[in-house]
């Protein structure tokens, strides 16, 4: 689509270049430029790069999500109140009271617009990651930076294969996806055993959270049987860095209400 390919050449570009220009510092630091495990490296410093560059939208969606929590009893018992109204009286009063908590408790409706803010990026790595390990050139990765890209091997396996190409190739697929699977099962898990109030896994978006604990895991799994190993070793180090980031959040900024919260 040549409007969504406008709005992400320049994020593409950016990224791409970082990429390359983490590649050359492995490199000059004394790594083989034609190896697998320099290239993971530099898809590794991207990773770290663009977490960093999110934080703020990370912080900002944290403190979102824990006044929207603070705020989700009041929320509710409002809408048990006026549950079944009909009248433009209630409805009227429904919408008056809901703000109300909104602005007392400094949450949004909005909340998630910081990490929405986040997509244009997260998909342009996607895609730099993605066409580089199909020998595409995308971004500065010029044919002859994708051609030694597509000639490297991590455990005797080419970051361009996937799992279906058998061989180094299935085991080191197998092994990442495993990875991407297991901190995404095991971060939802501590989400909500942790850091989610008893009332919020009520109802259906209670049951809702406790699928998508399984549902995630699920879609990585299938993901990984036509994930390029290279995309594979990105979503293994960006998974492993949010895990990471979700338990110092749960240890020093648990959601209110919390079983984390409770225990601090």
């Amino acid at each position: 689509m040549p409007l969504v390919d406008a709005v992400l050449t320049p994020f593409e570009f950016v990224l791409s270049s970082v990429l390359v220009t983490a590649h050359a510092g492995l490199v000059a630091a004394g790594l083989p430029a034609a190896s697998g495990a320099t290239w993971a490296g530099a898809i590794a410093v991207l990773v770290l790069v663009v977490r960093l560059t999110l934080l703020p939208l990370v912080v900002r969606q944290i403190r979102s999500s824990r006044r929207l929590a603070a705020a989700a009893p009041a929320l509710q018992e409002i809408r048990d109140r006026y549950r079944g109204a009909r009248d433009p009286e209630a409805l009227s009063a429904l919408r008056a009271e809901t703000r109300r908590v909104y602005a007392e408790s400094g949450a949004s409706p909005l909340g998630f617009l910081p990490l929405l803010l986040q997509a244009p990026v997260l998909i342009s790595l996607f895609r730099v990651l993605n066409a580089a390990a199909r020998g595409s050139a995308v971004g500065v990765l010029g044919p002859v930076i994708v051609a030694q890209l597509d000639s490297a091997t991590l455990a005797g396996a080419s970051l361009t294969q996937t799992l279906l190409a058998g061989g180094p190739a299935a085991v080191v697929a197998i092994l990442l996806t495993l990875v991407v699977a297991g901190t995404l099962w095991f971060a939802q898990h501590q989400q909500l055993t942790r850091n989610t109030p008893a009332a919020a896994l009520a109802g259906p978006a209670g049951a809702a959270a406790r699928l998508l604990r399984w549902v995630l895991p699920g879609t990585a799994i299938v993901s990984g049987l036509t994930f390029p190993i290279g995309m594979l070793v990105y979503l293994a180090c960006t998974n492993t860095l949010s895990l990471v980031q979700q338990v110092l959040v749960i240890r020093w900024l648990p959601t209110p209400g919390s079983p984390a919260a409770a225990a601090s």
